[in-house]
């Protein structure tokens, strides 16, 4: 095989930690290296010219002015080789058909398990880029939040908590009052067994990354709560 790869992936994510954390993921595969993970486009763009790659991990909302869709359909306009998977936290048809749309070759949830993940990816990597669209939405079972019972409002507010946001801003970006949220958070935060939002978003990031296969359970004591079986990685 030579000392190339078999196969190189570029992560553009604006989570630190989840990034890393599917860098360590990756790194740990045969045949496949992480050349690069990075959080915003501008760096993304001069990474693709400066040192390609054959699978591009794009993260769906990136934040403020950066448009993931649009760099997609770029990207996708230029043919220049790059399978464009698309990855959210986001479980929902919509996004789904909307990555679709922009030509990207795949749309995985973040919460997928860690062995799907990486089959998807050699999957795609092996297809044309002018392959059929795979996703790993369409007719699952939900995600990692939808199995601690949140709703579907509940649901959006704990992805938007997963971006590191303010109450204010999701009730900016969901259309609602700061109230609403407030209590959506409460809500978010009691059904995940966590007494604030920092380790309610650090939940959320563990089992995005495959860490919990199981919902969480409170102790008897203190009223501390905890994961039912610790996790035994990361």
């Amino acid at each position: 095989m030579g000392a190339r790869p078999l196969i190189r992936l570029g992560i553009v994510d604006d989570h630190p930690t989840f990034r890393v954390g599917l860098k360590r993921l990756f790194e740990g595969e045969r045949g496949l290296h992480v050349a690069w993970d990075l959080g915003t486009l501008s760096e993304m763009t001069s990474a693709l010219t400066s040192d390609p790659v054959d699978v591009l991990l794009l993260d769906l909302n990136l934040g403020p002015n950066e448009d993931s869709l649009a760099a997609t359909r770029k990207l996708v306009d230029k043919q220049e080789g790059v399978v464009v998977i698309v990855i959210s936290a986001l479980f929902d048809l919509e996004s789904v058909a909307a990555a679709r749309q922009a030509g990207a070759h795949g749309y995985l949830p973040k919460d997928l398990p860690v062995a799907e993940m990486v089959a998807a990816v050699r999957s795609l990597a092996h297809k044309s880029v002018n392959g059929s669209f795979v996703d790993f939405v369409t007719g699952r079972s939900a995600p990692a939040e939808a199995r601690h019972g949140l709703t579907k409002r509940e649901l959006d507010v704990a992805a938007e908590l997963r971006r590191g946001r303010t109450n204010r801003e999701i009730a900016g970006r969901l259309g609602v009052s700061v109230t609403t949220v407030n209590k959506h958070v409460q809500q978010v935060l009691k059904k995940l067994y966590v007494s604030n939002r920092s380790q309610a978003i650090a939940r959320l990031h563990a089992e995005s990354l495959g860490g919990f296969s199981k919902p969480l359970t409170p102790t008897s004591e203190s009223g501390r709560r905890r994961p039912a079986n610790p996790p035994s990685r990361m």
